[in-house]
């Protein structure tokens, strides 16, 4: 995938190395759209609506570009964040000591998730009353509540302004709060944390979702309207995935997939558990307090603290073990891991026990001795990257090392100076992607006598090739550009041949460019309302039962006489004294005679003396019918305490809500 975009893109601004960047560059789009167009917002139950109907269709030019902005760049932000939560997995970045990281990262999706369907909740339309009551009975789902928050998107007298208040609070505020500190939490152990993707991402991101916003811009579907069920909605299958499955199973069922896919998630770093690697260990001999190792350590691994073998150097550093990942950049940052050192063992200020300077050292003089032609390459793959295989040579002339970083600059300057080989190929991970996060732009920066330490100016870096850069990036394989290096290497006294990739012409550069955010658009604009979720047939309507009520007490009040009463405390001085526990009630639905619903239903609370909770839904086909509920609620053996009959002529999505009035003791329909 990443070379299908390598004509697009240099390797340090392919998109599938800043997916996390990119996230929270979709969510910055978000804010700042978001910002606009609440100063429009109107926090009501006509309002709502209304305002955002403004913004769409009289402040097109710039509110309804907004508006799209703010859904096409929240569908972004959940399509990079698959792919950033899937790359992690499939590259084994996730567990040893880097799952705290990944850990993290599971509340940040429970975080966004609620944060886009609270905001179709805002906009009030057909699309927001079926998220709204959706989600009001997922919340029933969780068994701690007693009565029914579905219940208060079933009739417009139940709803308030002070609904939408919430809602904007949660979404404007509340939510995003929790969100920058998970964010924050998500990369404290990371060393440099990239926040920000490179600008080609950030200009050709922000102009494709402006060129989706005005092409196809967002539309509300129709006004919210509680007395009617839409027949359908143009569901955003990013954020709005599961919600068919609540009616499909149940809010229960619903909950055990997520619950379980989470519980999955944070349990995937130990299953397997990782096999344990010797971290770096600091020679305090030959450490002088540089801090080199702490600037280039990917995951704060690495500190500094006050010296304590009493010499002159201000500091020491410290490994701590909880977080260092053996990637051994920190040998390639140290300055005393010369190898030209002969008289003295080779222990360099900081090393790896599995891997140590020297005993790199040995393999090259090993791997160069296996090295056979006129134009001798030693080629050094890092482990998790390209393998001898992929390179189709001979692995005895590969060097291994953790990470591309791992090899000190130095190391380069020994293999070329001491004539061990022509040339070195550094293949690294593929397209610059480190499995480390750093090593890659490490090596270059330190190729490129930009960064300590640095390769000396002696060295004809004409004789080495860092694989995952342009030219030898443009190769079809690791193969092809080891062999094209090979070619440009000198032989005898002639001079290498300039063998240069098939480079792409500026036309096709930007038409790839085109097509690549083109495609992307498409993407999110593909699954963000269509296609369409069927939710109630042509010729069908909708009755709703949702009330509470209590059953009769067990057992009767007792009237406590002078006596009793000057028995108990002042303070618990009652008339009366009646029993907790109440009776369940039986609610039986009937339609044209046909018995729909009958169920006995127990009080809430730990002492079963709380209200009895009825929600259920059903679907009629339209046309005239006879409806029948009743309701006991005490110890009679057969018959009704209240019951109640009718007739209605249904149309077409038509919605009816039965309640019970606890005050007249009767049923209404609505």
């Amino acid at each position: 995938m990443r070379r299908l975009l390598n004509p697009a893109f240099e390797s340090t601004a392919n998109p599938l190395r800043h997916l996390g960047s990119l996230t929270c560059f979709f969510l910055w789009i978000v804010l700042v759209s978001g910002i606009w167009v609440f100063i429009f917002f109107r926090t009501s139950l006509t309002g709502a609506y209304e305002s955002v109907e403004y913004l769409t269709h009289e402040q097109w030019y710039l509110g309804g570009v907004m508006r799209s902005l703010h859904r096409y760049a929240s569908d972004g932000a959940i399509i990079t964040l698959a792919l950033h939560i899937i790359k992690e997995f499939f590259y084994d970045r996730y567990r040893s000591k880097r799952w705290f990281t990944w850990i993290t990262g599971v509340p940040l999706v429970w975080l966004l998730i609620p944060l886009g369907v609270t905001g179709y909740w805002l906009v009030w339309d057909g699309l927001a009353q079926y998220v709204a009551l959706s989600s009001a009975e997922l919340i029933d789902g969780i068994p701690i509540f007693t009565d029914s928050m579905a219940r208060n998107f079933l009739s417009v007298e139940s709803l308030s302004d002070r609904f939408f208040t919430l809602m904007a609070f949660l979404h404007l505020i509340g939510l995003p709060l929790f969100l920058v500190l998970g964010i924050w939490l998500h990369v404290i152990r990371i060393n440099r944390p990239v926040i920000n993707p490179p600008r080609t991402l950030i200009v050709g991101t922000l102009l494709a979702m402006l060129v989706l916003s005005l092409v196809y811009p967002a539309l509300s579907q129709g006004p919210a309207d509680l007395t009617r069920v839409p027949q359908s909605v143009g569901l955003d299958w990013y954020y709005l995935t599961v919600y068919p499955l609540i009616q499909m199973w149940s809010p229960g069922w619903v909950w055990v997939l997520l619950v379980g896919i989470s519980l999955l998630l944070c349990a995937a770093p130990w299953l397997p558990p990782s096999k344990a690697r010797a971290i770096a260990v600091v020679d305090l001999n030959n450490c002088n307090g540089c801090q080199r190792c702490v600037d280039d350590c990917p995951f704060s691994a690495v500190i500094m603290t006050p010296r304590t073998d009493g010499k002159a150097y201000a500091a020491e550093a410290v490994v701590d073990p909880d977080l260092c990942v053996s990637c051994g950049i920190c040998v390639g940052s140290c300055p005393t891991a010369m190898p030209f050192r002969t008289r003295s063992a080779l222990i360099p200020g900081i090393d790896l026990p599995d891997l140590s300077a020297e005993r790199l050292r040995d393999a090259l003089h090993v791997a160069a001795e296996g090295l056979t032609g006129a134009r001798r390459v030693l080629t050094v793959c890092c482990e998790t990257g390209v393998t001898a295989r992929q390179l189709e040579t001979d692995p005895g002339g590969v060097v291994q090392v953790n990470c591309m970083a791992h090899l000190p600059p130095a190391y380069v300057d020994y293999i070329l100076s001491r004539d061990l080989a022509d040339g070195v190929f550094m293949a690294g991970c593929a397209g610059g992607d480190c499995q480390y996060r750093l090593g890659a732009l490490w090596t270059e920066q330190r190729m490129n006598r930009e960064r300590d330490p640095q390769l000396r100016k002696r060295v004809d870096t004409q004789r080495i090739a860092l694989g995952w850069q342009r030219p030898w990036s443009d190769y079809d394989s690791p193969a092809a550009a080891l062999a094209a290096f090979t070619q440009t290497l000198p032989w005898g006294d002639e001079k290498g041949e300039t063998v240069i990739a098939r480079p792409s012409s500026p036309l096709i550069r930007v038409a790839t460019l085109a097509l690549s955010f083109g495609l992307f658009s498409l993407m999110v604009g593909w699954l963000a309302s269509s296609p369409e979720y069927r939710l109630l047939d042509a010729d069908k309507a909708v009755v709703s039962l949702s009330f509470t009520h209590a059953g009769q007490r067990l057992e009767p009040c007792h009237t406590l006489t002078p006596e009793e009463l000057a028995e108990l405390p002042p303070n618990m001085r009652s008339a009366t004294d009646c029993p907790r526990g109440r009776r369940p009630i039986l609610v039986e639905f009937q339609i044209d005679g046909d018995l729909l619903y009958s169920e006995t239903l127990q009080p809430s609370g730990i002492w079963a003396d709380g209200e009895s909770n009825v929600y259920q839904r059903f679907q009629v086909l339209a046309g005239p019918h006879r409806l029948f509920i009743g309701m006991r609620d005490s110890d009679r053996q057969a018959g009704f305490d209240y019951q109640q009959e009718t007739r209605v002529a249904f149309e077409p999505s038509q919605h009816l809500l039965i309640e019970f009035d606890q005050e007249q003791k009767m049923f209404l329909f609505r």
